[in-house]
Order: C-alpha cells, then structure tokens, then sequence
C-alpha cells in the first residue's frame, strides 16, 4: 500500500486506522509514505525497547518504533493485518528522518469529515501527540500526531543527538 499524495479538499481527510491493543488509533494518510509488511528487523543493542531494529528500506537503513511498546509496554502481536507504516519523522534537529512504526491490524484507509473531529477533552503532559478524536459508527478513532509521538529520549537516539 503506497501514499504519494493523500486527498484533502472540503474539510474531508483520508486516515489509515490501526490499533494499539483494543483501542483504534489513525494517523492522517497524508503523513504516510506507505504501508508495508513485517518483516526481520536487525536488532540494535543498547536502545529502548520500542526501538525494535533497522531493515533496508529502499535501500537505506531505517530505525522501526513498535508502536505497542511505545503506548502499552508490549510487543505488537504479529499478525496477517499487523504492518509497518512508512513515515517522515521530524527530528529534534528539524531534519525529516524516514522512519517505520510497527502496529496491529492496519486494515483500512478511511474518509472522514475533518469539521466532525473533537477534541478528547484530556490534556496531560506527555501526551499531547494524542489528537483529535473521530467518531465512526460505534467506535472512537484517535489520531496520532507523528511529529509529537517519541518521547525526547527517542528522539534523540533517532537523531544522534543522544
């Protein structure tokens, strides 16, 4: 699944849902470079747990952040549905970092009305990456800001200012 452009015109945007656990959690489509299977990372010593290694992606090595570690302090499970979502990271540097982050059941692009997204009515330190919610059917989909998402230790070791 590949993202070069995503559509938003009209107040309407495209997400891609996933889950962390039982919650649904989206990332806006146009943050996404593409979505692609799990595959063997090479581990890297010495780094947080939700770092789970390095593959070549297109022919440059890039760091994988398991999303389920990162929120829950779990392995994401591996499944048929479970993906690595391709993404430009900013780092604490200001440089876009080309980055994966691993989570589950990653199923489905969806359309929704950017003026019907409410505020969660939470705000707590270290969890302003959590955005606006989306109501669709009888599910709650949060979004997740990916330039606000690693914790500043994280950061760092992606950035190599650590």
């Amino acid at each position: 699944m590949q993202f070069l452009h995503s559509h938003k015109t009209f107040g309407l945007m495209l997400i891609l849902a996933l889950h962390i656990g039982q919650e649904r959690y989206g990332i806006a489509a146009a943050d996404v470079v593409e979505v692609v299977p799990c595959i063997n990372l090479k581990k890297v010593p010495l780094t947080e747990a939700c770092i789970r290694g390095l593959f070549n992606y297109r022919g440059e090595p890039t760091p994988v952040i398991d999303l389920c570690q990162l929120f829950e302090s779990r392995d994401c499970k591996h499944s048929l549905s479970s993906r690595i979502i391709i993404i430009k990271y900013r780092t604490q540097t200001d440089t876009l970092q080309t980055i994966g982050l691993i989570a589950e059941k990653v199923t489905d692009v969806m359309q929704c009305d950017a003026d019907e997204m409410v505020d969660n009515g939470i705000h707590k330190e270290n969890s302003d990456f959590l955005g606006k919610i989306y109501r669709h059917q009888n599910e709650m989909i949060q979004l997740i800001d990916i330039d606000k998402v690693l914790p500043e230790s994280i950061s760092q070791q992606l950035s190599g200012s650590a």
